[in-house]
């Protein structure tokens, strides 16, 4: 974990580091919406750092070496996938941060893990809220697959079925009928 002095550094350096634009944000709204590029024309006074026009990013800019990359606490992110590297995450100078292709299922795995072993988790901070929008989303899930598997197709009929018609027919009409349904299932494109 870093030291305080340097957090409070970094925090004092962001205090006072401006929003950087791109160069002619203020005339157009598209590029304003774009976000920062360096600025690379010849007589760019941007780019030459003249008085008066939009600061550019620079190092001087940047967290202290020993803060840079912690949260706001200090901790170090860890990103996490699965039970195994969650297990691994020491929850008094680590935290971990879920992985953005999780299903819902692995999620609720995760969460109720970190929970259990008191790991804070950076793009989870209300746990018990996360776990019940999850719980509340896969239990729809479920309800809406039971839903469509009770309106499910109808078993199909086998030759026997098919053949076994209400109305009375003789053997040999039978027998016609059921070589006609063996011969229409063997054919039967795939």
């Amino acid at each position: 974990m870093a030291s305080k002095e340097s957090l409070e550094e970094r925090r004092r350096r962001k205090a006072k580091k401006p929003s950087f634009r791109r160069q002619d944000a203020h005339k157009k709204r598209e590029v304003a919406r774009s976000g920062y590029r360096r600025p690379k024309g010849l007589q760019s006074k941007m780019r030459l750092g003249h008085r008066g026009y939009v600061r550019t990013v620079s190092t001087g800019f940047g967290s202290p070496r020993a803060a840079a990359g912690l949260t706001r606490d200090g901790r170090v992110p860890v990103p996490v996938a699965t039970a195994r590297e969650l297990a691994a995450v020491d929850a008094a100078t680590q935290c971990a941060v879920l992985a953005a292709g999780l299903g819902a299922k692995r999620k609720e795995e995760l969460l109720t893990l970190a929970k259990e072993k008191s790991v804070p988790v950076l793009n989870a901070p209300d746990i018990d809220k996360a776990l019940a929008a999850l719980k509340g989303r896969l239990d729809a899930r479920r309800a809406a697959k039971a839903e469509r598997l009770a309106k499910a197709k109808k078993p199909k009929k086998t030759i026997d079925e098919k053949v076994a018609a209400p109305d009375a027919k003789s053997d040999d009409e039978k027998r016609q009928a059921e070589e006609d349904e063996k011969r229409k299932v063997l054919t039967k494109r795939q």
